[in-house]
């Protein structure tokens, strides 16, 4: 029942939006790191300044007000859920044409705003989160509202192994993994399911940045 309440709060501010009206317009937010932005037929200065001096900056709904089109500084986008993983990755990257966003949990409308527009830029988005059901059920229900343009990297059975905590999760939590759409992904949630315990981001931090190099030459990650 969560995901379906959750698609439609999302439906209900996209109608809000087509009329004018902009929900959580300061509230809702979205790290970035590495990504231009263009206003109607000129690309933001203040973005085109962060990127050059390779600095993470804050999107809110306000800022992409009239925002027309997105480009990476690489060939791809990397999102990853969690603020200290996002903040580790990019000083591995600095120097390197590589774009992150972080989604601090559950993506408010300002990161599936931003997504939207990075996808219909044509641009393959990589998507890490944790090995939980929580963090499953947000990268299946990306998956499912923007297609194969939403690939995943360090969400592998092996990845989760890797990540493996001690925190237990209790049978709601193995109720939600049954519901996992996406066919690699389900393989991946029915061993979290089996084993019981969380996976985090922050136990594989040195294979995640690993998996960001290659990028150009390499889809399968």
């Amino acid at each position: 029942m969560k995901p379906l309440i959750y698609q439609y709060r999302m439906q209900w501010r996209e109608l809000l939006q087509c009329v004018g009206i902009v929900p959580d317009n300061i509230s809702s937010l979205v790290h970035a790191f590495g990504i231009r932005l263009k206003k109607q037929e000129i690309w933001h200065p203040a973005y085109e300044a962060f990127c050059r001096c390779g600095e993470p900056y804050v999107l809110t709904m306000e800022n992409l007000k009239g925002i027309t089109e997105v480009q990476p500084v690489g060939t791809c986008v990397y999102i990853v859920e969690n603020e200290m993983v996002f903040s580790y990755l990019m000083e591995q990257v600095q120097g390197k044409n590589v774009s992150l966003l972080c989604t601090s949990g559950q993506p408010r409308y300002a990161a599936l705003k931003l997504i939207s527009l990075i996808v219909q830029s044509g641009i393959l988005i990589y998507y890490s989160g944790d090995l939980d059901p929580d963090g499953i059920g947000i990268v299946d229900r990306l998956w499912q509202r923007f297609g194969n343009r939403i690939q995943f990297f360090g969400m592998s059975p092996e990845d989760y192994r890797n990540s493996l905590s001690k925190e237990v999760f209790g049978e709601n939590g193995r109720k939600k993994l049954e519901h996992i759409w996406h066919p690699l992904l389900r393989e991946t949630a029915e061993l979290v399911r089996k084993t019981g315990k969380a996976g985090y981001q922050e136990n594989i931090l040195k294979e995640l940045s690993e998996k960001l190099v290659g990028c150009d030459q390499n889809q399968n990650l």
